[in-house]
């Protein structure tokens, strides 16, 4: 009994041991965490916003896919820094060697890339009130990279011009079985028209009516509101805004001139047309209606892309110097490597084409959207960057 009564009380004492041991160490550790919640209530929080991000969201909105936004927060010294890092995808564009350069060429950056984009990371710097300053990695960049397989065929882009609304010959047309661009006068058949030649695959552009050297004797096949000489910025602003929307979703990247020889050929006007362009993120086809055109020169002054229409196939309505002309396009393609050739929805031009087609004519080449062509043949100035006609009638 004795013994038992003694097991117990070594049993109660260690009982007792263990409680008073481990409330002690409770009691340490609460008030550790009371010390830490004290430290870290005495820290102060910066909540830093960038205002470059704000205005590259403003003033690249048309060549921006998406962008991604995530959260941040670092401890340093006695401050918690808060920030946001945006990662900014833009698309495909002939724009981007001009907004990399606009963008970063205040920033201290770091460049890499990868297989699918090229990557820029801009940096911010954070004065604290200690005096002392750091730098915060909060915009990211991405490009993507086109890859060009380089093929030996010779590339072509064919654009068929002064599409109004559905018709047999747009139906003829969409038989054709190989790439083809078609720019259509925007009306208010324009939305459904576009997005059959969208459901194709095939590259839709605005075919913007201007004013020609003829005006008025012509103004009937304007067809549609029209860019005149004399006109404002604001009011090219409005006609080329409203033609946009009868796009409806279908995605426009490239315009070229209907008629227009008139404007085309003044450097004043053209200057506030293309202007108007790039805040729309839009590429121009010159479709060289006169042979002075200045779009090119004036397309490098104000910094948008511009080629030009190197023949026009169906300039004579016969089906044997249509043929001729599209021979004659084939050679250019071939001498340089590459063409952009304009033709119309014509029951003459369309049989040709079908018969060519039956022929094998186009087996040699390789048929492409003006958007992928640009892509490899456009050639601004060197990208500083990566190293850190024809007479017509209209």
């Amino acid at each position: 009994m004795e013994r038992k009564i003694w097991k117990i009380g070594i049993l109660f004492f260690f009982l007792f041991f263990l409680l008073v041991f481990y409330g002690c160490r409770e009691d340490k550790k609460e008030e550790v965490l009371k010390d830490d919640k004290k430290f870290l209530k005495n820290r102060i929080e910066i909540n830093f916003e960038s205002d470059e991000v704000n205005k590259i969201l403003s003033e690249y909105k048309p060549f921006i896919e998406r962008y991604i936004i995530e959260g941040k927060r670092r401890e340093i010294e006695d401050y918690i820094i808060n920030w946001k890092i945006y990662s900014i995808y833009f698309r495909s564009s002939l724009y981007n060697t001009q907004i990399r350069k606009e963008i970063i060429k205040n920033h201290d950056i770091k460049r890499t890339v990868s297989s699918k984009y090229e990557k820029y990371i801009l940096s911010s710097d954070i004065d604290l009130p200690n005096g002392n300053s750091i730098k915060l990695d909060n915009i990211f960049l991405y490009f993507p990279i086109y890859v060009s397989h380089k093929p030996n065929q010779p590339k072509i882009a064919f654009v068929i011009d002064d599409l109004v609304e559905n018709n047999y010959w747009v139906g003829e047309l969409l038989s054709f079985p190989y790439i083809l661009n078609v720019s259509i006068i925007p009306t208010s058949h324009t939305k459904d028209l576009a997005y059959k030649f969208v459901k194709k695959g095939w590259e839709v552009m605005m075919h913007i009516p201007m004013e020609s050297i003829t005006y008025p004797k012509d103004a009937k096949y304007l067809t549609s509101e029209a860019i005149m000489s004399g006109m404002s910025e604001e009011e090219i602003d409005k006609i080329v805004s409203l033609h946009l929307k009868r796009f409806g979703d279908a995605k426009i990247y490239w315009v070229n001139n209907h008629m227009g020889s008139k404007v085309t050929k003044d450097d004043e006007a053209m200057e506030k047309v293309l202007k108007v362009f790039k805040k729309y993120g839009l590429s121009f086809l010159d479709s060289k209606t006169i042979l002075n055109s200045v779009g090119k020169k004036i397309g490098n002054k104000v910094g948008v892309p511009v080629l030009e229409n190197m023949l026009f196939i169906d300039h004579e309505n016969q089906e044997d110097r249509i043929k001729y002309r599209f021979s004659q396009a084939i050679k250019i393609a071939e001498r340089k490597g590459w063409g952009i050739f304009i033709f119309h929805l014509r029951p003459k031009t369309i049989k040709v084409l079908k018969e060519l087609y039956q022929e094998g004519f186009f087996n040699n080449v390789k048929l492409e959207k003006i958007s992928d062509l640009a892509q490899e043949v456009y050639n601004p100035q060197k990208d500083e960057l990566s190293n850190h006609s024809y007479k017509s009638r209209y």
